[in-house]
């Protein structure tokens, strides 16, 4: 497998972990949880992306604190929605439906450097995508137009 080029990069999607609003959870438990579904990185594009993390399907992971973790290069192919792997970059926030402030925020950055590194790049939830799926729990397309605003109901205080 060869490594993709920033030109097939023209989507960013949105997840969650579906884990309890404000638990602390890390790529690292991602990664766990993906291995336990059998997904798999490329040891030869691993590099050093996260060589710790064999399994883990996302490129960025938004923890609790605010913290972004990498975890795929963006020239390896994500796991994270099914067709739509190839062309996308996987964003993952921790937590199911409200985000700390430190979170909003940390995503609003990455969100704006990507725009500005992949400057068609479509942002969109990945229930945008997959219509059984309810991550990542709020309305991106209404928080994109609202100037990414944190939507009222998604603060965790």
């Amino acid at each position: 497998m060869k490594h993709r080029p920033d030109s097939k990069i023209t989507e960013l999607i949105i997840h969650c972990t579906a884990t309890p609003n404000g638990r602390w959870h890390t790529a690292e438990d991602i990664d766990r949880w993906h291995g336990e579904r059998n997904f798999k990185r490329s040891p030869l594009l691993i590099g050093h992306n996260a060589p710790h993390m064999p399994h883990i399907g996302y490129h960025f992971v938004v923890l609790t604190s605010g913290a972004v973790q990498a975890c795929r290069g963006l020239s390896e192919v994500g796991a994270h929605v099914r067709s739509h792997n190839l062309n996308s970059i996987g964003v993952c926030m921790v937590g199911t439906d409200q985000y700390t402030k430190d979170q909003w925020h940390a995503l609003k950055v990455l969100l704006v450097g990507m725009k500005s590194r992949f400057k068609t790049l479509r942002i969109r939830g990945h229930q945008q995508i997959n219509k059984d799926k309810t991550c990542p729990g709020f309305n991106v397309n209404a928080w994109l137009k609202d100037k990414m605003q944190v939507p009222d109901g998604h603060l965790l205080i």
